[in-house]
């Protein structure tokens, strides 16, 4: 070997290791760990709340879907960064192996070759003048022993350079040991949190399916009442044949509306339920008459205010009742408390606006 010359391989992995950038955690990731770590609180929280609408577990369900897919693509960019690290350091294995071999086989020749100089002894350039028989051939044998010396420099030369990269390469092996060592800390933190996410999910889907399966009971409990209901405001206030006025309106109690007016997961809601605590009081949506307080069937204790012109308000759920029938109440007036009587599925007022019977949406009546 040369003294120029250098192990190609090395040459090649040397570069290799330049030009290959490593996705090693560090801030970065551990910063995205949090975040996940903090949505996933925030989903938790949110499917805590004493009040889980079916939207908002949807919200929560969709989100943590969300989160599902963050958390494989991390996890997946973290194993194949594993993967690359592992191809490097076995390279560098491979390359230490080589270089082993090359500097043993240099030793080897260092080896042999003190113990020859050792042999000659430190006279070898008198003994080669004195065995001469002419100049000629002296400066034959001197030539051969600068090229044996300056051999002995080549392989020592060549032995430390073997030396020094040998070296380095183990210092940068155990750059990419430890950069290994992180990730697989991090696969292991991440595969964590998507356990937690997933378990989380499951647990939110398991409360909507139950919300949704309370919510078609209660509505398929209402829609048997509907026809009873629908006559008994019919006999009792008075038609409206002109313009429905949506003013005047106020909100009977204030809370979340937990479930909206319209067709949803197989049923039709008539009304809206507004989320209250029981014994919170509901007061009258506008001024009017009370044409029912009483049992309701589904319904439970019940209100119905007669506003005129074919308008009238529905209370239904109450805990308690506060107006009696033909009583006229002011807006605002208390009539009764929340509660969650007849078929509901915990407390809640539910809430209905109906003309000439029929009902429709309050949302439009509300401000």
């Amino acid at each position: 070997m040369t003294s120029g010359a250098r192990p190609r391989g090395l040459v090649v992995l040397l570069l290799l290791l330049s030009s290959f950038t490593l996705v090693v955690p560090g801030a970065s990731a551990e910063s995205q760990l949090s975040v996940t770590r903090q949505r996933l609180a925030d989903a938790r929280a949110r499917l805590a709340a004493t009040r889980q609408t079916d939207t908002e577990l949807l919200g929560v369900i969709g989100d943590l879907g969300g989160q599902l897919n963050d958390s494989r693509s991390a996890l997946a960019a973290a194993e194949t960064n594993l993967d690359r690290i592992s191809a490097v350091i076995g390279a560098e294995e491979r390359m230490l192996a080589r270089l082993d071999a090359l500097r043993h086989q240099r030793s080897a020749v260092v080896g042999q070759r003190a113990r020859s100089m050792y042999i000659m002894g430190p006279s070898l350039g008198a003994e080669a003048l004195l065995a001469s028989d002419s100049m000629d051939e002296f400066i034959n044998r001197t030539a051969s022993l600068d090229y044996a010396l300056r051999f002995d420099k080549v392989v020592m030369d060549d032995l430390a350079r073997i030396t020094d990269q040998t070296r380095k390469a183990r210092a940068a092996m155990a750059i990419q040991q430890g950069s290994a060592a992180n990730v697989r800390l991090q696969i292991a933190e991440r595969a964590s949190v998507l356990a937690e996410i997933l378990q989380t999910k499951q647990t939110a889907e398991a409360a909507l399916s139950d919300k949704i399966s309370q919510f078609q009971s209660e509505v398929r409990a209402l829609e048997q009442d509907q026809a009873r209901i629908l006559e008994l405001i019919r006999s009792r206030q008075s038609y409206g044949n002109g313009r429905v006025s949506h003013r005047g309106f106020i909100w009977p109690v204030h809370g979340p509306i937990t479930s909206p007016y319209g067709p949803r997961w197989g049923g039709f809601h008539t009304g809206i339920d507004i989320g209250c605590s029981t014994g919170t009081t509901i007061v009258a949506a506008k001024a009017g008459k009370v044409i029912a307080a009483e049992w309701g069937g589904g319904y439970g204790n019940m209100v119905i205010i007669d506003h005129g012109n074919g308008v009238s308000t529905l209370y239904a759920h109450n805990s308690q009742l506060y107006v009696s029938d033909n009583q006229s109440v002011a807006r605002g007036q208390r009539i009764s408390a929340c509660g969650e009587t007849g078929h509901a599925t915990g407390p809640h007022l539910h809430f209905e606006v109906r003309i000439n019977g029929e009902h429709t949406n309050p949302r439009p009546f509300l401000p």
